[in-house]
């Protein structure tokens, strides 16, 4: 793709994305840029410098015909940000996790599996905006998306069990919120045989977390959310520290 082409595809791509915000009733007011991160090995993340934000997508992503949802998606955030969400302050976030890093002598891998499980919780909700913003075939289209993200193999270890246990429960929570059928019955199969090698107690911590992030509320005030968090990552904690029946896995 020629520079020239490409600077063109990047702006008409981010013109599409915060027309369609604005369509919706979700206006971005801040500035906004769309870039190339050739290096980056992941789809595509947010920054915020001085008073942009900054999507930063790789090159493949270019090429990928959910690069219209991702830009959506770092929209909402940006939306979210702009809105004063509860979950989109880091005075609260960050102080929560701190928190339970300092008083849990959470390793660092810990620490960053509870800032997945965050980020899975906040996703759910920002995705409330990218879906709404979406045509039915778009949004079948984002439902085979969430299946890749399901895990059929569990490892044996505690924390990365964990991590991939919220990260299902995330996905198959997110096409039930919006209640598309096509892809679920194949998702569900993929995390039953994940499930299957942990046991019933994994079972029910799974149903009661893929419950949580279906149903969350993107109206909690600041301490609605401060407590439903502290909640929330206790029992992502509680899951970590779960080594009995895991063994033989290993």
């Amino acid at each position: 793709m020629a520079l020239g082409t490409k600077d063109t595809y990047l702006k008409q791509t981010l013109d599409w994305a915060l027309d369609r915000m604005a369509q919706a009733g979700y206006p971005v007011k801040s500035k906004v840029s769309l870039v190339v991160d050739p290096s980056l090995k992941f789809m595509g993340y947010a920054k915020e410098v001085g008073d942009t934000h900054i999507i930063v997508i790789s090159s493949w992503a270019l090429d990928s015909e959910m690069l219209g949802g991702l830009v959506l998606h770092e929209l909402a955030h940006v939306y979210h940000s702009e809105k004063g969400s509860p979950t989109h302050n880091p005075a609260i976030v960050d102080k929560i996790i701190q928190d339970f890093a300092r008083r849990e002598g959470l390793s660092e891998r810990e620490v960053r599996a509870l800032v997945d499980a965050f980020s899975h919780l906040q996703n759910i909700i920002v995705d409330d905006i990218v879906f709404r913003c979406l045509t039915e075939k778009e949004s079948r289209l984002a439902a085979k998306f969430f299946m890749e993200w399901i895990s059929e193999q569990a490892t044996g270890d505690a924390v990365v069990d964990t991590t991939l246990l919220v990260r299902n429960a995330f996905a198959i929570a997110s096409v039930r919120r919006r209640n598309i059928t096509e892809a679920l019955h194949e998702m569900e199969l993929r995390s039953k045989k994940f499930l299957s090698l942990l046991g019933e107690e994994w079972e029910r911590d799974f149903e009661e977390l893929e419950s949580f992030l279906q149903n969350a509320n993107p109206e909690w005030d600041e301490i609605e959310f401060s407590e439903v968090l502290e909640d929330y990552l206790t029992r992502i904690i509680n899951l970590m520290s779960r080594r009995r029946g895991l063994e033989d896995l290993r």
